[in-house]
């Protein structure tokens, strides 16, 4: 297998006599992982420094950190500059289209010294584990293991064939699932059925954002980027042959349970 330097040098020589930082994000803060899950937001956390991290450097090179050392090549950016505000370091970064065909899919070993988040891209030897398929979203744990914001929703419906699992999955179950707006709290409980199964279903609300749901259009008329608070995750899987009345009956219990009538985002 290459070494991260060994595979950016097959595709390009960019970096040749550049100073390049390798950068890794990780925390294990609440607060943190939302960042993580931001691109826009990580991005603009990137750029504020407690101290002079980037200094004499010219492109960075960042990761975000994953499962032990593991590392996902998050993007490359150009170091235009710092501004000193009080106590604290703002880096004019640009993001650069230099490796674009890598970025979400290389996974490196930051190895040992993985507290030490960034490093001289000349002297380390990163080995890559894995190169993902283009679009990949992530393991499939189970159908009730997992949350979706709507970006990871939409990324996984358009790439059916690099996320083959979780299209198996979803497509051969009937359910519950919920819609959680995680700016106001409220919960809109639907269900799923038919052929396709809670793939199908799914892949109305990556279309068109509120599936046809009138309070959910009514978020979305407000903000048009709504969506950005929207989680996605499974109640109950069915098995595929529980006919629709069924379903619905369950569907209606569980809007009881949860007073997503009354107090959330079911009109009905």
């Amino acid at each position: 297998m290459f070494t991260l330097k060994e595979l950016i040098e097959l595709k390009t020589d960019f970096f040749k006599g550049k100073r390049v930082k390798l950068v890794r994000h990780k925390d294990s803060r609440t607060e943190y992982k939302d960042i993580l899950k931001d691109r826009e937001a990580l991005l603009e956390y990137q750029k504020e420094q407690g101290k002079e991290v980037f200094k004499n450097t010219d492109y960075l090179i960042s990761f975000i950190g994953q499962e032990s050392t593991k590392s996902l090549l998050f993007g490359v950016f150009k170091v235009n500059g710092v501004d000193k505000k009080g106590a604290k370091f703002y880096y004019n970064l640009t993001e650069v289209n230099i490796i674009d065909e890598l970025i979400d899919r290389i996974v490196i070993d930051w190895g040992k010294s993985a507290i030490s988040w960034y490093q001289w891209y000349d002297k380390q030897s990163k080995k890559v584990l894995e190169i993902l398929p283009e679009g990949y979203l992530g393991e499939f744990k189970g159908l009730t293991n997992f949350v979706l914001d709507y970006d990871e929703l939409k990324k996984l419906i358009s790439n059916p064939d690099a996320n083959k699992d979780w299209k198996s999955n979803l497509s051969a179950v009937n359910g519950i699932y919920m819609i959680l707006d995680t700016k106001s709290g409220k919960q809109y409980i639907g269900s799923a059925y038919g052929i396709g199964g809670v793939w199908q279903r799914w892949s109305e609300y990556a279309s068109s954002i509120h599936g046809n749901n009138k309070r959910l259009i009514e978020l979305c008329q407000t903000d048009s980027n709504y969506k950005k608070n929207f989680q996605y995750s499974i109640l109950e899987s069915l098995p595929s042959n529980v006919n629709k009345k069924e379903v619905i009956k369950i569907e209606n219990l569980y809007k009881e349970k949860f007073g997503t009538r009354t107090f959330g985002l079911n009109e009905n």
